[in-house]
């Protein structure tokens, strides 16, 4: 490469700052890698485009140090999803069946989906790697140039003052969305493409309207016939606007809607499907939309007892949004060649119904982000990037198609217009309530099929032989033998601010009785692993049930916590702002892993190998050497 150039040097460059370029620099920055993201536009777009959560993301979030602000001002718990039946416009219709999103029943002991403002969140993911140690954010930065050689990837780009810069770096992170550079310009010529995901031809155009809404008020609205009736304005929000999310399964036309965000910033979000032969520019203008949406905000008179509909008032509405967009099932072939590698949306594209498109770029940084901090570490020559990277997206792959085939089966209960399959529908799902059993099996819905499960290819990093590729549990816990305890997240004590170590070591004790034996066993773990694991580091837990012994709550360095009940967490100040755990399961870790007394645990949550004996662990840390060569 040209030398007269002045090339700053870097560990990872990445492309967007975005949820997901900024969730990857967040744990590119905890893991004590340097990293440079450029974003074009110069501040966050106060556009709110993503606005559902699930339960992995909010997780993740959590690893970032910002769970206070989740149900603090990023968001809000979407207790409900209600799929909706019926050629109508009445938001209140009892739904057909509904998904218990606000229930803890999973495996990171939060709710199952929130609602949130996406500004708002970026705005927190960039507060982790603003001023940083090791992560430079740049905005208002436009990358125009990608080349690489065997050791850097060197690329140009703009800066807001239109000077060109010049940076290179171990690897480049295309996180700049569907038609982003990094892919468009770079990497598709080189042969990966965005192609249809398997098993799947869904494309579809929908318009997306994001609404504000100003309460009306007897002042404001003196005319509005509810008054009379008693209701107040919060009352009339509630009516027009319900709580909880709403797939309206309409065969003349698919819609979705919900509040999002928190309550006090009343943002709405309504969704419908373009029809063939309608031109979707002009479905997303005012007059089309009001055709589609305003009946939604219609109510019979004869509801309130009265002789004229009543319509929420249009001058309380201020349209935020309305926008066409081409929805899509797609994944790209590969999502890395040679020393560029794709994320989120660059890499793969999620149809609206399941909330999975944010969620689904946090889990490829997560997973990206200790592959690279593994690597840039590495002194070795002989350490295989591209077979890191290729077994970092195969494994992302496989969860993508998992998340996807949930989606879909969402999209096919609403968007079906077939009356035959309709009328079986819903006949079947009206059916299940009364079978309680079915009815709750319903309810919980994908939760219910188990933890993923990664299938293991060869290069993954894990032991499918001591049930590794497994996703780890979060429950919560507190100090064994602590009078006024406070109840923490175990993510929260395994990856503690200061431990050095990626993969980390999570024991579990039938009691504190075994705590000597246990400790035995881990001597000398450090020296095998070449310093990649360290029993000073460990995690020690304990069931909720465990009878206090004072000689047994520490032992020199570490502390040994208990699993803390549902009860506990909600009096504490974790579950502020966020429903109540309910199917909480506080031995959920003892019986996934039943016999098995030492789990290795991944920085992105999945297990590498749980042994049981001292045997197996030694086996299982000459496999992190072997696998990394990092002799």
């Amino acid at each position: 490469m040209p030398t007269e150039k002045p090339w700053e040097t870097t560990d990872i460059l990445i492309c967007g700052s975005g949820p997901t370029g900024a969730m990857l620099s967040g744990y590119l920055n905890k893991m004590g890698v340097y990293n440079i993201v450029l974003e074009k536009e110069a501040q966050i777009t106060t556009d709110p485009r993503g606005i559902a959560l699930d339960d992995d993301g909010i997780r993740y979030l959590q690893g970032l140090g910002l769970y206070q602000h989740v149900f603090g001002d990023v968001g809000s718990c979407m207790e409900k999803v209600n799929f909706i039946g019926g050629e109508h416009h009445d938001l209140s219709t009892k739904s057909l069946f509904y998904l218990d999103t606000a229930s803890t029943k999973g495996y990171t002991g939060h709710v199952w989906m929130i609602t949130h403002k996406q500004p708002t969140l970026e705005k927190h993911l960039r507060s982790v790697i603003q001023g940083s140690q090791f992560s430079m954010l740049r905005t208002g930065c436009t990358l125009n140039s990608i080349r690489e050689d065997g050791e850097w990837v060197y690329a140009s780009y703009l800066d807001p003052n239109g000077n060109e810069r010049h940076v290179r770096a171990r690897f480049l992170v295309g996180a700049d969305g569907k038609t982003g550079f990094v892919r468009k310009n770079y990497l598709e010529p080189r042969g990966v493409k965005m192609e249809w995901a398997e098993q799947s031809h869904y494309e579809e155009t929908w318009v997306a309207l994001n609404w504000e809404i100003c309460l009306p008020t007897k002042e404001t609205h003196p005319e509005f016939a509810l008054w009379e009736q008693g209701y107040t304005s919060e009352d009339v929000y509630d009516l027009f606007f319900p709580r909880d999310f709403r797939f309206l399964c309409n065969p003349s036309r698919a819609a979705v809607c919900t509040r999002f965000g928190q309550h006090k910033d009343r943002l709405w979000r309504f969704e419908f499907v373009v029809q063939p032969g309608e031109d979707p520019g002009e479905m997303a203008q005012d007059h089309r939309v009001k055709e589609v949406v305003l009946p939604y905000l219609r109510h019979h008179g004869s509801r309130y007892g009265l002789t004229k509909d009543v319509e929420f008032p249009e001058d309380c509405i201020r349209i935020l949004r309305s926008r066409p967009f081409r929805f899509a099932a797609r994944n790209c072939n590969k999502w890395a060649l040679g020393r560029v590698i794709l994320c989120g949306d660059a890499a793969h594209v999620f149809p609206p119904f399941a909330g999975q498109g944010i969620a689904s770029g946090f889990r490829d940084a997560i997973g990206l982000a200790w592959r690279l901090a593994i690597i840039t570490r590495s002194q070795s020559a002989q350490v295989d990037f591209e077979k890191h990277l290729t077994a970092w997206y195969t494994e992302r792959q496989q969860q993508f198609q998992t998340s996807l085939n949930n989606t879909l089966r969402n999209g096919q209960l609403v968007s079906s217009k077939n009356p035959v399959q309709n009328f079986i529908r819903d006949w079947a799902l009206w059916g299940m309530r009364f079978i309680p059993s079915l009815e709750y099996r319903l309810q919980l819905g994908p939760r219910l099929e188990g933890p993923v499960q990664y299938a293991h290819v060869d290069g993954m990093p894990f032991l499918p032989g001591f049930n590794g590729g497994v996703y780890f549990p979060q429950i919560y816990c507190a100090k064994l033998g602590a009078r006024s305890p406070d109840v923490l997240f175990t993510d929260d004590v395994i990856f503690a601010q200061g431990k050095e170590m990626l993969f980390q070591i999570v024991v579990l004790l039938g009691s504190s009785a075994e705590l000597s034996s246990a400790m035995a066993d881990l001597q000398g773990i450090c020296q095998l692993t070449s310093g990649q694991l360290d029993a000073k580091e460990s995690t020690i837990l304990v069931p909720a049930s465990t009878k206090v012994s004072s000689e047994h709550c520490t032992t020199g360095d570490l502390t040994i916590y208990r699993a803390a009940t549902a009860n506990e967490f909600s009096q504490s100040e974790l579950c502020s702002g966020r429903p109540t755990p309910r199917d909480y399961d506080a031995s959920q870790m003892w019986r996934m892993f039943q016999s098995k007394r030492y789990v290795i645990v991944r920085p992105d949550r999945f297990v590498y190998a749980a042994c049981a004996t001292r045997t197996e662990l030694e086996q299982a840390a000459r496999g992190i050497v072997e696998l990394f060569r990092l002799e």
